[in-house]
């Protein structure tokens, strides 16, 4: 009896042992970290709709495994979804007026004709400021951690 009760208990949580939480990035780029924080040194970059396996999560991180290259580390969970994100195969883009950039952004479901769109009905809304911070270098872990230390953050 208590051998038909071990098996049962094993069947019954087995598919909870093999169905990882898959997440995909959904952000153009991040950083895999080597601790969850912001300013912790990176591991490798993680680009747009690839795919990391869930190990445990940590006030707003979460320590994954890429599936691309199995590289261990830490990602912000804003950075990830629940959702599959499938691209379109890039060779069929070449032949195509669309580029890279829209494909990732229209991912986001944004891209130039939703943001004229947006334009048109919000004709308040200056758009001059969000143009010159898309102009910007990206801001790098050093930065970040320079600019933590002078305001005196605990990042």
């Amino acid at each position: 009896m208590l051998h038909r009760k071990k098996l049962f208990a094993t069947l019954l949580f087995f598919p909870l042992l093999v169905c990882a939480d898959v997440l995909s990035v959904q952000v153009k780029q991040t950083l895999l970290r080597t601790k969850p924080s912001f300013t912790a040194p990176s591991l490798s970059t993680l680009s747009y709709a690839e795919q990391v396996e869930l190990s445990s999560s940590e006030n707003g991180w979460k320590n994954v495994k890429a599936l691309k290259n199995g590289t261990l580390g830490w990602v912000h969970e804003s950075a990830l979804t629940t959702k599959t994100i499938v691209l379109q195969n890039s060779s069929k883009l070449s032949n195509s007026s669309v580029s890279q950039s829209e494909v990732l952004m229209a991912g986001k479901g944004f891209n130039k004709e939703v943001e004229s769109e947006y334009k048109k009905q919000h004709t308040t809304l200056n758009f001059s400021s969000v143009d010159l911070i898309e102009k910007n270098p990206p801001i790098t872990s050093k930065n970040v951690s320079t600019f933590a230390k002078a305001g005196n953050l605990n990042l």
